[in-house]
């Protein structure tokens, strides 16, 4: 078994044992194809969910903030599940390429659109990020929402929502404001889902 199935496992156990964990609509992910996974975020548990969700489905990257990699024993697990570092300030043109060619190569992207944590209730605005590699990389995008309390043993829902196409914009010049004001558009998607599950309308 290989470090990233191992990983998968372990994080699986985890979710189902301490949670009552549920996942919906798996099925919209794309076994196939460009792809990004687009979640809120508001734990630190929150790439496992998702990892715990998508599973073997599809194989997996993300992006995580180069702070974390300073310390060497979580850096050497960051790099071994193939995690890619990020300064969320100003990334690079080399971070850039490398995240569009995981892309490319059939990995499904995880993010969260909103760059960091939400310490309220509330959620954050999101970054360009998302729209920039979905029309650099032409994938699609699944938005995946996440709601839970995060109390032990108490439900973790993982939904996930159609795949949405930017294909109208792919030839567009967009700007930072048009990639920010897409990728809200995203966002809005994952918030209602996130707000159906509250009611438990989904």
């Amino acid at each position: 078994m290989s470090f990233y199935n191992f990983m998968l496992k372990l994080f699986s156990i985890f979710s189902k044992t301490f949670f009552k964990f549920e996942v919906i609509g798996v099925d919209n992910i794309p076994s196939e194809g460009n792809l990004i996974i687009a979640a809120n975020h508001k734990s630190n548990l929150d790439p496992i969910f998702v990892a715990s969700a998508v599973n073997k489905k599809r194989k997996m990257t993300a992006i995580a903030k180069e702070e974390l990699f300073k310390n060497k024993i979580l850096a050497k697990i960051l790099n071994k599940v193939e995690i890619i570092p990020i300064n969320r300030q100003n990334p690079g043109l080399g971070t850039i390429k490398r995240i569009l060619k995981y892309i490319k190569n059939d990995y499904a992207l995880v993010m969260f659109p909103e760059g960091t944590r939400s310490k309220t209730d509330d959620f954050n605005n999101a970054k360009a990020g998302l729209s920039l590699f979905a029309t650099k990389a032409k994938a699609e995008i699944v938005p995946c929402t996440i709601y839970s309390s995060y109390k032990l043993f108490k439900p973790a829902k993982i939904y996930f929502g159609k795949p949405i196409s930017l294909e109208e914009y792919y030839k567009q010049k967009l700007t930072s404001e048009d990639h920010e004001r897409i990728s809200g558009e995203v966002m809005d998607i994952i918030k209602q889902n996130y707000y159906k599950l509250e009611k438990g309308e989904i």
